[in-house]
């Protein structure tokens, strides 16, 4: 338990362009479920995830790794200079994937064109175990964690 890495891309929205900041945290939990939901759904909706991610607190803040975690309206509102130090999670607009990738900014628009329409469906396209935000569970306190769904 807590053996894995994964990526987490949180899309940040400027002036009508599309930026990524990717985060990466080693020590997760993910659960990957192909096989039972194959049989459950049919192949369109086969792929899901459950990311259990741990976090501390230091000074009132709660860290994952060394991110300062933010509520998704409060990372949103912060200046470009900090968005790469600070994490969080929203439904429907960031992802995960399971592996290490650069933690250098990445900006949409090299990733538009005829064979991808982002950086979003780059990742699809091109990698396995890729997995949209669908749902977010915590920051629970009893044992302090979050759990993150995908899909």
């Amino acid at each position: 338990m807590y053996q894995n890495t994964v990526t987490i891309f949180n899309r940040y929205e400027s002036q009508d362009k599309i930026f990524w900041y990717p985060h990466v945290l080693q020590d997760v939990d993910l659960i990957i479920d192909k096989g039972a939901n194959i049989a459950k759904t049919g192949l369109e909706s086969a792929d899901t995830a459950k990311l259990h991610i741990k976090y501390h607190l230091v000074g009132g803040n709660k860290m994952v790794g060394r991110f300062n975690w933010l509520p998704p309206k409060e990372w949103d509102g912060q200046t470009n200079d900090m968005l790469s130090k600070t994490i969080t999670f929203t439904e429907g607009e960031d992802f995960f994937w399971e592996g290490e990738y650069s933690e250098n900014m990445i900006d949409d628009d090299e990733y538009q064109g005829l064979k991808y329409s982002g950086f979003y469906d780059y990742m699809n396209k091109r990698y396995d175990n890729v997995f949209l935000i669908t749902t977010v569970g915590g920051p629970y306190t009893l044992i302090p964690h979050f759990e993150i769904g995908g899909k």
